[in-house]
């Protein structure tokens, strides 16, 4: 009989805390539902990690875990017996140590992709500036580049998270798919109930309710957030703005609010908890996420907003057009434009009628990229390629 086990090499690693295993909350979420759909084993191969390189961390002992745990080295060959007794693998695309896989085993593997070349040297120049080290690095980038192509054209399949990372990259694949990654289960997205609710506050004609929630940091965007505000506030337009998130741009954010006179209206609450807090306030009481992203990464954001009945007014990078190309569900404006961010914000607060018509199409959208279709979709994806 031969193998039913699914090789999986999640980018983040593992830490131990005595003799528990110290993992990534939402890699084990991930992990646990593919274990309840793939009908075999599911193997982790991880790469031996500090613990402060995980972020949202939690410790869990192996036998609570309906997936095996097993230490990577750092050659690629290093783990052959795993890839080898598998049926199929589940590289990560976006780790360069895991490109030689297809080099190493005979064994079916499928990439998982999600960053595109102009999306990493873009993350990258806004993270560290132009310098002669961020140069260097970006011409190491553009040269890897050529390595990740050759492992896409070898491998089995291809998963791509967004519509950037499927574009470039699903022609190099003979069995490619798009998904969009998402937390939000059936049970936590907007009941057709609470859309009613928030449609009807929306009609109401309150004050407009935006939200803002993820890294304080200028790689997404939040330094234009109060300038953005500013902006709203000279068209008149009535309007409080709930940040949520932490990093480095925190105290700086909210020093600019006060001195804008603005403290009453731009509110930043630091860093929730998704499921207990961030997930049920967007549902009640955010009508519209206002998106400074200036990258094209496919963050869970765009489609765990959706899913609480919030549209979405961001900036045009390659990620959010392919969401907002779903449906109804989201306005683009061009790239660093806070004035046209503020303008599309003015319309939608004085077209209640039409900020009510996304609303409902946002949590429409969202019923088909749940988190149990997601994963049910990617498990089947793999199925296939393995014949099992």
């Amino acid at each position: 009989m031969s193998s039913q086990t699914l090789v999986v090499t999640p980018s983040v690693p593992f830490a131990m805390d005595g003799s528990r295993f110290y993992l990534d909350i939402k890699a084990v979420d991930g992990l646990k539902r593919y274990a309840a759909l793939w009908p075999g084993r599911v193997r982790c191969l991880m790469r031996r990690g500090d613990r402060s390189q995980i972020v949202f961390g939690k410790a869990y002992d192996a036998a609570d875990l309906p997936f095996d745990v097993v230490a990577r080295g750092d050659a690629p060959d290093s783990n052959r017996a795993d890839f080898d007794d598998a049926a199929i693998v589940l590289a990560a695309g976006d780790s360069y140590g895991d490109l030689a896989i297809p080099d190493v085993t005979a064994t079916p593997t499928v990439f998982i992709i999600e960053n595109t070349l102009v999306t990493r040297l873009r993350i990258l120049r806004l993270s560290q500036g132009l310098t002669l080290r961020t140069a260097k690095s970006m011409a190491w980038m553009v040269l890897r580049e050529r390595d990740r192509r050759r492992a896409f054209e070898q491998a089995a399949g291809l998963q791509a998270n967004g519509s950037p990372a499927f574009d470039s990259y699903q022609h190099l694949s003979e069995a490619p798919m798009r998904y969009f990654d998402t937390r939000m289960t059936r049970s936590q997205q907007a009941s057709p109930a609470e859309i009613d609710r928030k449609v009807a506050q929306v009609l109401a004609g309150a004050p407009i309710r935006l939200a803002f929630s993820g890294r304080l940091a200028r790689i997404k965007g939040v330094d234009h957030l109060v300038p953005f505000a500013e902006a709203l506030q000279r068209t008149g337009t009535p309007f409080v703005l709930d940040i949520f998130g932490d990093g480095p741009l925190r105290a700086a954010m909210q020093d600019a609010a006060t001195q804008s006179g603005l403290g009453d209206k731009v509110r930043l609450h630091g860093a929730v908890p998704f499921d207990e807090t961030l997930v049920p306030t967007l549902k009640q009481t955010a009508d519209l996420f206002v998106c400074t992203h200036r990258q094209a990464d496919p963050s869970c954001t765009y489609m765990e907003t959706l899913s609480c009945g919030v549209p979405i007014v961001g900036y045009d990078n390659a990620a959010f057009r392919g969401i907002a190309a779903l449906g109804n569900v989201g306005v683009t404006v061009p790239m660093d434009d806070v004035s046209a961010l503020a303008r599309a914000v003015a319309r939608l607060s004085a077209d209640r009628p039409a900020l009510a018509d996304m609303i409902r199409a946002a949590g429409q959208v969202s019923q088909d990229h749940s988190f149990e279709n997601v994963v049910q979709q990617r498990i089947d994806h793999l199925r296939t390629i393995a014949q099992v």
